[in-house]
């Protein structure tokens, strides 16, 4: 991880001298796609205005080069995406390429849908030289690379910066619990406005917290790994949020868009009582809602998510990876499009490093300065990379095949409940609903 910071903060303008080298081609490893003959290659992502826009041009440049070579692309929101993606693997219609998940990367591999791309690391028809070793092994299942990292990022409290200055607000790096609750309390006694958390059936933040208590991982063999009593301290922070007003309540919550980054409650909302001054999100999102927020004159600023033991809870991890699924009628083809993403320097400046920084270091250098032209919080991102990686824990293993019915039956209705204005259930009652639910499922499983 070292290398990837040190190499996009220390060597952009030695690296973009080289750029020139590879203005005559792209950078498609061995495989000559003017060989494949006419082909339409799919390409599957979740995401948001901002990076369908960057991969359907970046899709344009590399047809631009090779016109026989077009491209079926398909874009969703991320609890859209995952139901697509699950009828085309049934049906056998998977496109060549999709975007994947570290959580998932193991389902999809046991499911047989992904291709292992360890012959062509072998052959140099995909090139991971410049990636190093531990962000290579996340993409790996057993002995085979199934992913390829496609960006560098971390959980990141983006805020309202211009918010908190005009209250002489400093939001600090490492915030804790605490701090993140004062603040909020505060800006929702002189404005109203409150802060989303813990919503639907993510095991984001649940985990966040585990690990702040000294779990490397929320999820076990037989369920979850911190104890009722543990998590109970979980849900008593969003029932006393709730209480005292400041947090989205259930009501509140199926008033605004959560899904939609761009409708944010960061970033969008006519009144302050449908604003939020926080949102709980990943480092490489900060472009998408920076441009959200340039409408109203918004600057957004980044720290750490609240946590009573921030370096315990704060890790490094792959934003999205990469995969050529199984399904594919042209691997060869296919590598070679995932190669010209990860190591074409041409492609990432179009890319602007939307999915996080790149995780191959020499690229990520050498578009320091093209990216930060028309991206300025690129910058702000590879510092707030090297402050959390001397500020976190290594990440935690792929969730098991049964965590994605946990988070479905278990985690989003306890949610709802949690954030109800006069819950039902009390904080250790729904820690042990969680326990005990996750310890049945994963035992069916």
């Amino acid at each position: 991880m070292k290398k990837i910071i040190a190499l996009a903060l220390t060597l952009a303008f030695v690296l973009t001298l080289g750029v020139a080298a590879m203005a005559d081609g792209l950078n498609v490893g061995t495989f000559d796609p003017a060989s494949a003959g006419e082909y339409t290659l799919g390409f599957a992502w979740w995401g948001n205005q901002v990076r369908d826009e960057v991969t359907k041009n970046v899709a344009d440049f590399f047809t631009e080069n090779y016109p026989n070579i077009t491209f079926n692309l398909n874009s969703q929101v991320w609890d859209k995406y995952w139901p697509q993606l699950n009828t085309w693997s049934a049906s056998g219609d998977l496109p060549d390429l999709m975007q994947q998940d570290y959580a998932l990367l193991e389902q999809w591999v046991d499911g047989g849908f992904l291709l292992d791309l360890t012959p062509y690391v072998e052959s140099g028809a995909l090139d991971l030289s410049g990636i190093s070793q531990n962000i290579i092994d996340t993409g790996k299942v057993g002995d085979g690379i199934y992913a390829v990292c496609a960006g560098v990022n971390a959980p990141a409290l983006l805020y309202n910066k211009t918010l908190t200055d005009s209250f002489g607000i400093e939001v600090p790096q490492n915030i804790t619990w605490e701090q993140f609750a004062e603040i909020s309390r505060k800006i929702y006694a002189e404005r109203g406005i409150g802060v989303v958390y813990g919503e639907s059936n993510s095991e984001n933040q649940p985990t966040y917290y585990a690990r702040g208590l000294g779990y490397t991982a929320f999820w076990g063999e037989k369920g979850i790994n911190p104890t009722a009593e543990e998590m109970t301290g979980y849900y008593q922070r969003i029932i006393d949020a709730v209480a005292e007003g400041w947090m989205f309540d259930t009501d509140k919550m199926a008033g605004v868009n959560i899904t939609d980054l761009a409708q944010s409650p960061l970033v969008y909302g006519t009144t302050d009582d449908v604003r939020s001054w926080a949102a709980f999100a990943f480092s490489n999102q900060i472009n998408a809602f920076q441009v959200a927020a340039n409408a109203d004159g918004i600057e957004l600023g980044i720290t750490n998510w609240a946590s009573d033991d921030p370096v315990a809870s704060n890790y490094m991890k792959p934003s999205q990876f990469l995969s050529v699924t199984s399904q594919t009628k042209n691997p060869d083809l296919a590598v070679a499009f995932l190669n010209y993403l990860i190591n074409d320097v041409q492609a990432n400046e179009i890319l602007r490093a939307e999915r996080g920084v790149p995780a191959n270091g020499e690229v990520a250098a050498a578009i320091a300065d093209a990216v930060n032209k028309v991206d300025p919080t690129y910058s702000l991102v590879v510092d707030y990379l090297a402050f959390v990686e001397q500020n976190s824990s290594p990440i935690f293993p792929p969730l098991p095949g049964y965590s994605g019915t946990v988070n479905a039956d278990v985690l989003l209705r306890l949610s709802e409940e949690s954030h109800l204005k006069n819950p039902e259930i009390t904080a250790a009652e729904a820690a042990q609903d969680l326990v005990d639910s996750a310890a049945e499922i994963a035992a069916d499983y």
